[in-house]
């Protein structure tokens, strides 16, 4: 009896961690993002800022699945440079506060 509940507390316990591990690794990319986009990396976005984020996102998957062989460097430049042309992101970039 006691060995039950010691592997469902060890299977809890990993579950935890497991989210926590991915929380944490969603938030650093997400700042990662908003500081090569030039928005506040701590604050809340505006609704534009949120969109333009979005944008780059999915923008950056695309190229990322069309263009495979492309480093993470080059991806990122040509998805700010869509966006910019898209007039989403503005033309210069803001410093991050």
């Amino acid at each position: 009896m006691q060995l039950i509940w010691m592997a469902t507390a060890f299977a809890v316990t990993v579950m935890i961690l497991l989210f926590l591990l991915a929380h944490l690794t969603a938030k650093a990319k997400r700042r990662e993002i908003c500081a090569k986009l030039g928005f506040p990396t701590n604050a809340r976005l505006t609704p534009e800022q949120a969109q333009a984020f979005r944008a780059f996102e999915d923008t950056d998957m695309k190229l990322k699945k069309n263009f495979p062989n492309l480093s993470d460097r080059q991806r990122q430049l040509i998805a700010r440079d869509i966006l910019r042309d898209r007039g989403a992101l503005p033309q210069r970039r803001r410093q991050a506060t």
